[in-house]
């Protein structure tokens, strides 16, 4: 009997048909791999936007209307973002649009923070036409009001009562409904 191996033909066909599935695998995963990074700088342009908003909400004076730009760093990335303050037809209420997008510069956000957190770590500046044409990671939308309390003390008041004893234990507030069982 004679030994019989594979032609020169199968092999070149299976390392063929090798080559194309490992193709396809890394075409796979480095799709895969550009979607984790979009997403991940599509979620850190949300948080720089939400931050700026939330900025200008607890803010002490409403912004100027207009169009402004700052930067924020936040991931170990430099963000850029736009602000544009638009007052409504309703007194005393304006919409804020934030746009925030990477600039590509890494920062060391590793080392400790020796002053008060905040995302307008530089002087805002106008915007201007320039920034039109930039294609922007993520908008934060919102609307704020110009009326603010003058009142600056607790609004709570403060708690009455026995924090010690819980209302369903032995030794509880008077009148409190009791557990079965537990009045052995």
């Amino acid at each position: 009997m004679r030994a019989r191996g594979f032609t020169l033909i199968e092999v070149v066909i299976a390392l063929a048909i090798v080559a194309l599935s490992v193709g396809a695998l890394l075409g796979t995963v480095t799709s895969s791999a550009s979607n984790i990074i979009y997403l991940k700088d599509k979620t850190l342009a949300e948080w720089v936007a939400l931050n700026r908003l939330t900025e200008i909400r607890i803010g002490q004076q409403m912004p100027d209307k207009g169009k402004r730009t700052g930067n924020a760093e936040m991931g170990g990335m430099r963000w850029q973002w736009e602000e544009e303050v638009i007052e409504l037809p309703v007194k005393g209420m304006f919409r804020v649009e934030v746009h925030a997008r990477p600039t590509g510069e890494f920062v060391d956000d590793k080392h400790t923070v020796s002053k008060p957190t905040s995302q307008k770590d530089a002087d805002t500046s106008a915007a201007g036409a320039e920034l039109d044409k930039v294609a922007w990671t993520s908008t934060a939308i919102g609307v704020v009001g110009s009326s603010q309390s003058a009142r600056r003390d607790a609004i709570a008041a403060p708690f009455a009562g026995n924090l010690q004893a819980a209302p369903n234990k032995p030794g509880g507030p008077p009148g409190a409904p009791k557990s079965p069982g537990l009045d052995r």
